[in-house]
């Protein structure tokens, strides 16, 4: 009886620790700029990421598995090496503050230019714009000046709503840390995507979370990015950021063809 009752008390105290740590949501001491502040900072706050992901792909047009290795290094250089099956090279993306690359190894093209001129041109058959790769690999989500048009708590979630131009965004912030469980960017009253952040861990005191989905709901494709590895500020060598390309790879500057 002893022994059960130590047991037992064990338990509670557990069960008691865990409700004491757990915050609640509470619209008296948080306001929704303090949020966006939060998140603005914890973005900040990653200034290397080096991690191996496992990506799943789903569409009507297509759908696999593939991996990828994301490499961060502060707000000037970003580098996705993506692999299909059996560990097959399938491209690249290297994404900087002013100069954009694209080596597509399936066709063996290597693509460069501006962010401009990558605007509207997908990775393979991501359902990505490879301006979006940034934000989408790295959990990034920024906002200029927002406009509030609803702040309120859902399911013990932080609920905001807010406009920016003809855009219209919902946001759902988690209260243990108040950083985005899932956002909508929403355009004419559709949701034109939503991404879902889950699995935090912490990682060199930096919390992030380790599940990453991105879904175009009206098209029906999702990519789905797991990381099984991660390091985070972390000195990472800047011989990792070279490409090294084919000898017969066909080379395309996009900055040529773009001019009017």
């Amino acid at each position: 009886m002893k022994i059960l009752f130590i047991v037992i008390l064990s338990v509670m105290l557990v069960s008691c620790s865990i409700h004491k740590t757990l915050k609640i949501a509470d619209l008296q001491n948080i306001t929704y700029r303090d949020l966006l502040e939060n998140v603005t900072a914890w973005q900040k706050s990653i200034k290397t990421l080096d991690g191996h992901a496992q990506i799943t792909l789903d569409s009507p047009e297509y759908s696999g598995n593939f991996s990828a290795d994301i490499l961060l290094s502060g707000t000037d250089s970003l580098l996705i090496s993506v692999k299909g099956p059996f560990g097959i090279n399938v491209g690249k993306v290297f994404i900087g503050a002013k100069r954009f690359v694209f080596y597509n190894q399936v066709n063996n093209q290597f693509l460069k230019g501006s962010k401009e001129d990558f605007e509207g041109r997908y990775f393979l058959q991501f359902p990505l714009e490879i301006t979006q790769m940034r934000d989408v690999f790295v959990a990034q989500d920024k906002f200029d000046v927002l406009k509030k048009k609803e702040f309120t708590i859902k399911d013990n979630y932080y609920y905001l709503e807010t406009v920016n131009g003809d855009l219209e965004y919902h946001i759902w912030f988690e209260p243990q840390h108040m950083l985005i469980k899932k956002i909508e960017y929403i355009s004419n009253g559709e949701v034109i995507y939503f991404k879902e952040y889950d699995q935090f861990s912490t990682f060199n005191g930096v919390y992030f979370p380790k599940s990453i989905n991105f879904v175009r709901p009206n098209e029906k494709q999702g990519v789905a990015i797991y990381f099984n590895d991660l390091k985070i500020n972390q000195v990472i060598d800047r011989n990792k950021f070279r490409i090294r390309i084919a000898d017969d790879a066909r080379q395309i500057d996009l900055s040529f063809q773009n001019i009017n």
